[in-house]
């Protein structure tokens, strides 16, 4: 096993998990969102501006659990050459720090822990797995630049 191959996933599983602390709670990344969301829409409403910051940090989610899928995807892949199974076991590791990272938000006084959340991270996983494993292997693609179908061996 190559550790260099899972370095930036546990790297990024660090970040993931240290977003998830008390410095961003939505008190602490209010102060500086809602002045920036507040001169890029000036006529917005103080509830506008809060349910877009509330989406902002959900989308945020979904963006931090993609990469996170997608990272350890390309370790596990890279090792392993099974696409299938590297793709559930990427998705089992973005589930584990999910339900982790809301299990400790829950004791965190200015966080809340919720299974809506670990939807929400599963979701972006499963989506960024979706696409990456519809994208053509390479050699794939080289068959079809080429024109010349192979055929599999029986």
């Amino acid at each position: 096993m190559t550790p260099t191959r899972y370095a930036l996933a546990v790297i990024w599983l660090g970040v993931v998990l240290f977003l998830g602390s008390a410095y961003f709670a939505t008190t602490n990344t209010a102060p500086f969102i809602l002045p920036l969301l507040k001169k890029l829409a000036p006529g917005a409403s103080n509830a506008q501006l809060h349910a877009t910051h509330r989406v902002l940090r959900k989308l945020t989610h979904v963006a931090e659990y993609a990469l996170l899928a997608l990272l350890w995807f390309w370790a596990i892949a890279a090792r392993a050459g099974r696409p299938v199974r590297a793709t559930w076991i990427a998705l089992l590791v973005c589930l584990a720090c999910a339900l982790a990272d809301e299990a400790h938000q829950a004791f965190i006084p200015s966080r809340t822990g919720s299974l809506r959340d670990v939807v929400i991270d599963a979701s972006g996983a499963a989506a960024a797995l979706l696409i990456a494993r519809a994208r053509p292997t390479s050699r794939a693609r080289d068959q079809m630049r080429s024109g010349v179908a192979v055929e599999p061996v029986d």
